[in-house]
């Protein structure tokens, strides 16, 4: 029997209504209305009694309630025909509650999810039309929300949201339906319509921005960008997401991509596949098998150990031997950082394929901290429940230093804290970082700390800390995700042997540790002294790595390692910067530069000369220089203090007090001593605060009084403002430096930032649309330049070298100018010295170790694998060493030549594939060596089997 012998329809989508042959039927009282349409959204579901009974009363049901609720079930039962129909409504009884049967065509509801699945079936297939008809064939059954009736009476199930939702995924999918087909003009109206509405709704912002680009209208498309960005901060502390800037970047490129009848899916894609991490085709573990790292659990290594386990520990730390810290699992995430300062998030093309995130292995150079914090001794003898752990006060003020200098901590043991720097990515000032943590935490817990309950209550805790840096292998997700890595070599235990040395609060660290932080980091004179005789069976004073350990004694400032180093072929960007200083003092209004460069191709350097015309200037320009820190997780603003400190004549030594009254003079010489100073001067104390005493809610006041700060002192003289590595910056003050130079007036201020070229991945648009703005990109050094500048670097101490040992410097440094500054310092130090080209220097190393974890897992992958070829390779060859695709290997290699880590060879490949080669010698090197031994000889036993032995990189 047809659907037209029951004659009774369900409409849901819009006021509740019921329909049959002689037009709608009479529903009576608000609980029948409401029990109908409760069961209408579950239809052909059992619903239970006591959900219908949730849903018809707020609160605690009235001792009638079930009684009510027979009473409108009898009632509906009425109204339905009879059940002699096979398709015909049916309301029946069954446990634990009711079910309404009900044929799909004759409820609005899953007829239009039926439609909408149809067509999203269409678009699936590229039949773009189909599509669209279908999707607003089902959306045309809309009469306004869903249940108004019920809704409007004050009925609010979470089931209308969901529903409702829905509804805006479906509208989405047909404009961009509509959008494929050509009809952008058509959908410009509905869809600014439905922005107006939900505002926060990304996608909805993304088709409105093609949209409009489309019609000729790009203005106004990254109108609808900004004012989106304004919304999701002002409203919920974040920003848009990568799918949304990806929009903003094509339509300030004018991608092609954007006329593309899949633009939208094209663009989604690259973003999936740039957040799901390595693909399986192409795991740097070659053959091994996608496994989810091992769990938290508790196990016997979390027993406290006898006083000399510490010393006998292993040589590896996982997961499963080490305990989290207390909050660990309660404590969410924050979700207001970036997912693009990670290095998988990386803007990169798609991988094709499913992703994965298998285990991989890799050498790594990393800085372990650990610290013993106890906030009393417990008596000798005593049980477990008489010794005195970290308070949770204390637990937290380790944890919260250091996360402040950017690494993870990775368990507590006791009262020993472990943490590490440089996973999941390396960074070259690791070992700087952890260091300056174990600093802060001394200063922090020495001076006043949370006492315990017990002995040695109100006791400031016994600290004692201890840093170990050196190569180990470490094991974790491909993208980083997942559990705390698993970290094997020498490292672990040294650090452990190197704290039974450390006095109470005091620091030592390993050789190591200080020759990586030396630049930055002041030490005492002197070896530290050994280990107390009989400590640990077999072990002699100082025999911990690198020959020793050292007491820290105080922070020291950044020396200008480059300061000296001659400027060789940037005679064109010095007179560039000469006529913008002038450009600036005559125009009289700001002017925003950006320097960009791989890591060592002299952005630095540049930015000093130019702080050096600019005071030597005859205008007599101000000069003030911050300096962003992978450390200022803390302080997003930090970068601003020793500017402001500048301004102000604030010395480092200066007492928080003297540092107070100076600020408050300049600036209430600037802007007098009402209201406004007094407002400028309390924010500007605020931000020259050590991290944490200054609340984030501050961060927009303070952000406002520096603006105003450095406009007014413009206003008196000419002023540079230099802004370095603010690749290494945060969002709030990426923000503060791109809007300085548009909010200061119209004052002579010039504004100069140094970046890496990953800064654009995070900021597209940087300095783009500017009215005043250059971008200056530094390329490598010629072959002749780089030779010049090595002999002006020998020069300095007498030190001579040419012929072939020249030729092969040469070509290691590649052009950098800072690689030049480390093989000659290396060269140095030989006896006799430049006897020989020497390995790669352990700061080169890091560098550029550093830069290849900044690549997603898949376009790393690609170059460990191509560390393993000849010295010219293709995508074919890729695909043979690391089981990956050849069309992957080729987005992968071409992303790579973006990047500069690979060069494109002039010729192809007999069968016309390009053909690549490593940009530099040593960044193969160094590529090599961060692969562990058995990926290493699996590549390449691969490599040889394909196309002959590999070239020999073990110089």
């Amino acid at each position: 029997m047809d659907g037209s012998e029951s004659g009774m329809k369900f409409r849901v989508l819009g006021p509740l209504a019921v329909l049959d042959r002689d037009g709608p039927v009479r529903l009576s009282g608000i609980k029948q209305r409401a029990a109908l349409g409760y069961l209408l959204l579950h239809p052909n579901d059992v619903v239970a009694t006591s959900t219908l009974l949730a849903a018809l009363w707020t609160g605690r049901p009235p001792p009638t309630a079930r009684k009510m609720l027979q009473n409108a079930i009898s009632g509906l039962r009425g109204l339905l025909p009879g059940g002699g129909s096979a398709r015909g409504p049916m309301l029946l009884t069954h446990a634990p509650g009711y079910l309404l049967r009900v044929h799909t065509d004759d409820l609005d509801l899953t007829a239009y999810e039926a439609m909408v699945k149809a067509g999203r079936a269409q678009l699936a297939a590229g039949s773009w039309p189909a599509g669209a008809k279908h999707l607003r064939a089902a959306l045309d059954l809309w009469r306004g929300p869903v249940l108004a009736d019920l809704t409007a009476a004050g009925t609010d199930w979470p089931e209308l949201t969901a529903i409702q939702q829905a509804r805006l995924t479906a509208q989405e999918d047909a404009v961009e339906a509509d959008l494929a087909c050509g009809r952008h003009h058509e959908v410009v109206r509905e869809l600014q319509t439905l922005v107006e509405t939900e505002p926060l709704r990304e996608r909805l912002c993304a088709v409105l921005m093609l949209s409009l680009y489309r019609c000729g209208r790009q203005v106004d498309a990254l109108e609808v960008y900004r004012r989106t960005r304004t919304e999701l901060a002002e409203q919920l502390g974040l920003e848009p997401g990568r799918g949304l800037r990806d929009m903003e970047r094509a339509i300030l490129e004018h991608d092609p991509v954007l006329f593309r009848p899949d633009a939208l899916s094209i663009l989604a894609r690259t973003d999936e596949a740039t957040r799901e991490g390595t693909s399986a085709g192409l795991s740097m573990s070659s053959g091994a098998v996608a496994r989810p790292p091992a769990p938290l659990s508790i196990s016997p290594a979390m027993v406290s150990p006898p006083p000399d386990a510490l010393a006998r520990a292993p040589l590896s730390i996982s997961p499963a031997a080490v305990s989290p810290p207390p909050d660990a699992l309660a404590r969410p995430r924050a979700t207001n950082s970036r997912p693009a300062a990670e290095p998988w998030a990386t803007q990169a093309p798609a991988a094709s394929g499913t992703a994965g995130t298998g285990l991989t292995e890799q050498h790594k150079q990393l800085s372990m901290l650990l610290v013993r914090a106890k906030a009393g001794e417990a008596p000798r003898g005593a049980g477990p429940q008489d010794s005195f752990p970290p308070s949770s006060g204390l637990t937290a003020t380790i944890r919260e230093e250091i996360e402040r200098h950017g690494g993870k901590v990775s368990g507590v043991l006791g009262p020993v804290t472990f943490a590490l720097f440089g996973v999941p990515r390396t960074r070259e000032d690791d070992a700087v970082r952890a260091v300056q943590a174990g600093l802060a935490l001394r200063e922090r817990l020495g001076a006043r700390g949370p006492g315990a309950s017990g002995p040695g209550r109100g006791t400031a805790p016994l600290v004692q800390v201890a840093v170990a840096t050196g190569d180990v292998l470490v094991t974790c997700a491909a993208d980083g995700s997942g559990a705390i890595p698993v970290v094997s070599g020498s490292v672990p235990e040294s650090c452990m042997e190197l704290l039974e040395t450390v006095p109470p609060g005091g620091i030592r660290v390993c050789s190591a540790t200080r020759t990586s932080s030396e630049r930055a980091i002041a030490y005492e004179p002197g070896r530290a002294q050994g280990k107390k005789p009989g400590k640990v069976p077999g072990k002699q004073p100082g025999n911990e790595p690198g020959g020793g350990s050292e007491p820290v004694a105080v922070r020291a400032e950044h020396p200008p390692s480059d300061a000296l180093v001659p400027l060789v072929e940037r005679g064109r960007e010095v007179e560039q910067l000469r006529g913008l200083l002038g450009d600036v003092w005559r125009r009289r209004r700001p002017h925003f530069l950006t320097v960009l460069g791989e890591p060592g191709m002299g952005k630095s350097r540049l930015a000093s000369e130019l702080a050096l015309l600019a005071a030597h200037a005859p205008e007599g320009f101000a000069v003030l220089t911050g300096h962003s820190s992978w450390a200022d997780q803390g302080a997003p603003l930090s970068a601003l203090a020793p500017i402001v400190s500048a301004a102000a004549g604030v010395e480092p030594g200066d007492s928080a007090a003297v540092r107070d009254e100076k600020l408050a003079r300049t600036v209430h010489g600037l802007f007098g001593t009402g209201e406004t100073g007094t407002w400028i001067a309390a924010r500007l104390c605020a931000l020259l605060r050590p991290p944490g005493v200054a609340p984030p809610s501050d961060l927009v006041a303070a952000s406002e009084a520096a603006r105003r700060f450095l406009a007014e002192i413009a206003a008196q003289r000419p002023l540079l403002v230099v802004f370095d590595d603010v690749h290494r910056a945060g969002e709030p003050l990426l923000d503060f430096i791109e809007s300085l130079a548009d909010t200061a007036g119209p004052v002579p201020m010039f504004v100069a930032v140094t970046a890496r070229p990953e800064l654009l991945d995070v900021r597209p648009g940087w300095g783009g649309g500017k009215r005043d703005a250059l971008t200056l990109t530094l390329d490598p050094l010629s072959t002749s330049g780089t030779a010049t500048l090595v002999a002006a670097l020998l020069a300095r101490d007498g030190t001579t070298l040419s012929g072939a040992p020249l030729e092969d410097l040469v070509a290691r440094i590649g052009g950098n100018p800072l690689f030049a500054v480390e093989y000659v310092r290396t060269l140095r130090e030989q006896s006799p010295p430049g006897s020989s080209v020497p390995p790669v220097p352990h700061h080169v190393h890091r560098v550029l170790a550093s830069w290849v974890d900044t690549l997603p897992p898949d376009a790393k992958a690609v170059l460990f694998n191509a560390s393993a070829l000849n010295d010219v390779f293709c995508a074919e060859d890729i695909a043979a060493v690391g089981y990956g695709s050849q069309d992957q290997a080729a987005r992968w290699l071409d992303h790579l030549e973006k990047r500069d880590f690979l060069r494109r060879s002039r010729y192809g490949s007999a069968s016309g594939e390009a053909q690549y080669a490593f940009r530099y010698a040593t960044t193969r090197s160094v590529v090599d060596a961060l692969m562990s031994r058995p990926v290493r000889e699996d590549h390449r036993r691969r490599a040889a089997a394909r196309s002959g032995p590999a070239a020999d990189l073990t110089a």
